[in-house]
């Protein structure tokens, strides 16, 4: 098993401006109460999370129309990380157009407490290719799918309107290229626009589903 989800707390890097992770405690054994209560605050932007499409959508869906299923199965691993960008051009060379789910790895390195704001974008028209290619789930490990300063979040709007979910912030340091199989439950939050995602990666066919 490789977990391939960020690790979640007050060092977690987060998008300029969003809400930080903050913890705190209601009640605590060392303050003499009988049990220890924490309250914990952040955006579901922070550290790995699905996007819904309510994220860039006025009407979009919130999180709790997100399609359970696309987040187990079967998934490919490519290695971007000196791309301008995930173009149809470097899918095609690492046999991914095709893929029911992809995970990009774009960063040189993972460094959860620093914002990683240099990656490359997911092509729109790439998106578009996969979409019709049949793609159920895109996922990376950058902060997001379009370039930081994209107002127009292209890529996005691309899978949302196919119904593709998003995963961000991955950790694929340790994942090499490859085929294997996915779990990346979503925690089930009905009304937000993201939501906090636990991810692993298990040998292909260790589980047993349709694709």
């Amino acid at each position: 098993m490789i977990d391939i989800t960020q690790p979640l707390g007050r060092s977690t890097a987060v998008w300029p401006g969003d809400a930080a992770f903050e913890i705190d405690w209601t009640l605590h054994l060392g303050r003499g109460d009988n049990v220890s209560l924490s309250r914990i605050t952040f955006s579901p932007h922070v550290g790995t999370h699905a996007d819904a499409p309510a994220h860039y959508e006025v009407d979009g869906p919130l999180t709790g129309g997100l399609e359970l299923a696309a987040f187990l199965g079967p998934v490919q691993v490519i290695d971007a990380r000196w791309a301008e960008s995930v173009s149809i051009d470097l899918l095609e060379a690492q046999g991914a157009l095709g893929a029911r789910r992809l995970l990009t790895r774009s960063l040189p390195q993972s460094r959860h407490d620093e914002f990683a704001s240099d990656f490359p974008p997911l092509a729109p028209e790439a998106a578009d290719t996969l979409v019709r290619g049949g793609l159920r789930l895109y996922g990376t490990d950058a902060p997001s799918v379009d370039p930081v300063q994209s107002a127009a979040m292209s890529a996005h709007r691309v899978l949302g309107a196919a119904g593709v979910p998003i995963l961000e912030n991955l950790d694929l340091s340790r994942a090499e290229p490859g085929e294997y199989d996915l779990v990346a439950l979503p925690l089930k939050l009905v009304e937000a626009e993201a939501t906090p995602v636990r991810a692993v990666l298990l040998p292909l066919g260790t589980l047993k589903l349709g694709g």
